[in-house]
């Protein structure tokens, strides 16, 4: 029969292997997760039963931080709990930096499964890396977009987009259709008033808690060599390390329409 230490190096050789099915085996139908308050998304609290423990916590931590518990020390205690230290581990995408943070976890177990998790661990390292994520897939987005790279919207499930509707592109669009909408209005209304230099957009990223500002500038050059340069400011929502929410505010968007129209004026023909 095994003891209750080794259903628990059981458990931490699952998360090795990412095996999904072995993990909720291993869980008590009864089971109750608590994670440290403070974590990311907010995960921090109990989730009871195993299938919450996996579809509300563990998965997203993979998805988001490629994140895995390392064990280092398994200690038995007298009541037959089991007290687990190590490392958390994981290379989120888009971060600059690995995921490193250690934790405890007091395991209870009943008729050979575990029925009790909770988490201590450091939150700060973790929020520090959500914070990278985020931010790296702000600046994803504003590659993207000087890049023109139109495979970028397929992520974009759940996106909300709100430009000033005066502008030939402006209006609310909703989810991948809405987005790849935005951005070949955007590119038609662009693309031949810009040279390269002219398409960098020169993004300013600040941000905490899965809200961002950027300023950038919306640059042109028409036939004649008049120039345009505006400011914009964005405000970014991510949830999940992806963008859920995007809402420009050009800073003079008369002078970008007395541009176009500019330009419309004096086109050849």
């Amino acid at each position: 029969m095994s003891s209750n230490t080794d259903v628990a190096r059981e458990l931490y050789g699952a998360f090795q292997r990412r095996d999904p099915k072995l993990l909720v085996d291993l869980l008590h139908p009864n089971f109750v997760g608590h994670v440290s308050e403070g974590m990311p998304e907010s995960w921090g609290g109990p989730h009871v039963g195993p299938e919450a423990m996996l579809t509300e916590v563990w998965a997203p931590a993979w998805r988001r931080f490629r994140a895995r518990p390392v064990p280092e020390c398994f200690l038995s205690c007298d009541d037959g709990t089991v007290v687990v230290t190590g490392t958390y581990v994981g290379q989120p995408r888009d971060a600059t930096a690995p995921l490193s943070a250690a934790f405890a976890h007091v395991i209870a177990l009943r008729d050979g499964q575990v029925c009790e998790r909770r988490q201590i661990t450091d939150t700060q390292r973790w929020a520090q890396a959500a914070a990278d994520t985020d931010a790296g897939a702000v600046r994803r987005l504003f590659a993207a977009a000087e890049q023109r790279d139109r495979l970028a919207v397929q992520d974009a499930t759940d996106v909300v987009i709100r430009e000033a509707p005066s502008l030939p592109y402006g209006g609310v669009f909703h989810g991948h259709d809405g987005a790849l909408r935005h951005a070949l209005a955007y590119n038609a209304t662009w693309d031949r008033l810009q040279s390269v230099e002219d398409r960098r957009l020169e993004p300013q990223i600040r941000g905490h808690d899965d809200q961002f500002v950027v300023t950038w500038r919306q640059k042109a050059t028409a036939r004649d060599g008049r120039r345009l340069d505006v400011p914009v400011v964005d405000l970014i929502g991510l949830r999940d390390g992806k963008v859920t929410s995007l809402e420009m505010f050009p800073q003079d968007t008369a002078a970008v329409l007395d541009f176009l129209a500019y330009q419309e004026r004096t086109a050849p023909g």
